[in-house]
């Protein structure tokens, strides 16, 4: 991660690193969707999505370019930088979005204190919890309706009334600005920005989102039961893909032993001096 990329995410929560998937990568990726993808009765704020919503849970079933993309180093160079050099993967999902679905709305924005939702930067170095990173397997340009946020919202220390964020959280108003990336492309930003998306506006193709998500190794959000990979799926990847699904470190683990330093992948953790 370079000065001029910390000099970005720090500003506004966020990071588009180009050239991240090949066409052929962006392609495959499509097609399994396609093939996995189940239409949703309602979208994630409850709305009927009237067959406007889809979703694919759990990519990393269905291997490649999934697998490959738990560890993809343009991605992990930035994630190491702003989480922890020791990540988790916590989920990989697509939803898929058609001409004039309902909006996602927006979320986040308050950096709070909680683990999983921070943000501080200092001495040159950032710390954030829950990071997303998001792939573009086509082309999204301004208007069509894509990634949304507030920038620079991840360092708000105060906090909203369901009225006040109605008004400042409003598509279309001052605040939000919808991010346009190219295909290929992956827009990393930290949870704790605030952050959606618009009604999707183009009819010749619907809006593919491949998600991933990246947490500290020490800190959970998601309930893992159903996110975890199969075993099927943990043979496929490599020694160090395997890593980025150990638990979360915690204070204390079974009867006789204190703590959970040992990981179920990968080596040890080095004994602290002290």
């Amino acid at each position: 991660m370079n000065n001029k990329q910390k000099y970005l995410f720090d500003l506004q929560g966020f990071l588009v690193v180009e050239d991240v998937l090949s066409d052929a990568q962006c392609d495959l990726a499509t097609d399994k969707i396609k093939q996995r993808m189940k239409p949703m009765e309602k979208t994630p704020n409850g709305y009927a999505s009237n067959g406007t919503w889809h979703s694919a849970a759990n990519l990393w079933e269905v291997g490649d370019p999934f697998i490959n993309l738990i560890d993809h180093p343009k991605v992990v160079d930035v994630l190491g930088e702003i989480i922890a050099p020791q990540l988790r993967c916590e989920s990989s999902y697509s939803f898929v979005r058609y001409k004039d679905c309902p909006v996602f709305e927006m979320h986040g924005g308050n950096r709070g204190g909680r683990v999983n939702f921070r943000y501080d930067a200092r001495n040159g170095q950032i710390f954030t919890g829950l990071t997303v990173v998001s792939y573009n397997l086509h082309d999204v340009a301004q208007q069509d309706g894509g990634f949304s946020c507030i920038p620079g919202s991840h360092k708000a220390d105060f906090e909203l009334t369901a009225e006040e964020r109605e008004e400042l959280f409003a598509f279309g108003g001052p605040l939000v600005q919808s991010v346009p990336a190219p295909r290929g492309a992956a827009v990393i930003f930290t949870e704790t920005l605030a952050h959606g998306a618009g009604s999707w506006q183009r009819d010749d193709v619907p809006r593919y989102g491949l998600f991933y998500k990246y947490n500290d190794r020490a800190a959970i959000y998601h309930e893992q039961g159903s996110r975890r990979p199969s075993d099927a799926a943990l043979a496929m990847m490599t020694d160090e893909q395997r890593c980025y699904f150990n638990t979360a470190w915690k204070a204390f683990g079974p009867d006789g032993r204190n703590r959970n330093d040992a990981p179920e992948f990968g080596e040890p953790a080095t004994e602290a001096a002290g």
